[in-house]
């Protein structure tokens, strides 16, 4: 059975004229919530096996301030294309690819792809939008479309 985790980066600062929207850093402000939801994470009973996040900076800038809160290796946390930006559908194809012999996922990634895939696995959650360091448990194990 497999259990996810959806963690919205962190708090950004905006896109530069150049439109450039991956390179785009935490705001100070940012990088605090990263550490707030990371603490609030680490006292949770549940904790990722995996952390699979988006190479974006301000994703991977989120990845990295809460791994070692929640004492995870190295070795536990990829950096995942196909994260950046995606769709539900991505979303699950993603996991189903890289979350090895994990059972309990967390995934670091960007709305509406998020959001959107968290109301089509947890009817709780529909309605609802991620905030910037916002997170979801999906309540229960998650099997058959909502993994792609």
């Amino acid at each position: 059975m497999l259990e996810l985790l959806l963690l919205r980066h962190a708090e950004a600062e905006p896109a530069a004229l150049d439109g450039d929207d991956f390179q785009r850093p935490l705001t100070a402000r940012g990088r605090d919530a990263a550490l707030a939801a990371a603490a609030r994470l680490a006292a949770l009973p549940w904790q990722p096996q995996r952390l699979l996040y988006s190479p974006a900076a301000r994703t991977a800038a989120t990845a990295t301030l809460i791994a070692p809160v929640l004492k995870l290796d190295a070795h536990t946390l990829q950096a995942v294309p196909e994260l950046y930006l995606a769709t539900p559908q991505t979303l699950g194809r993603v996991v189903q690819i890289w979350h090895g012999n994990a059972s309990k996922v967390m995934i670091v990634g960007h709305n509406p792809g998020l959001s959107d895939w968290g109301a089509q696995m947890d009817p709780g959650f529909a309605g609802h939008n991620l905030p910037t360091a916002g997170y979801w448990l999906v309540s229960g194990p998650v099997t058959g479309p909502a993994l792609g």
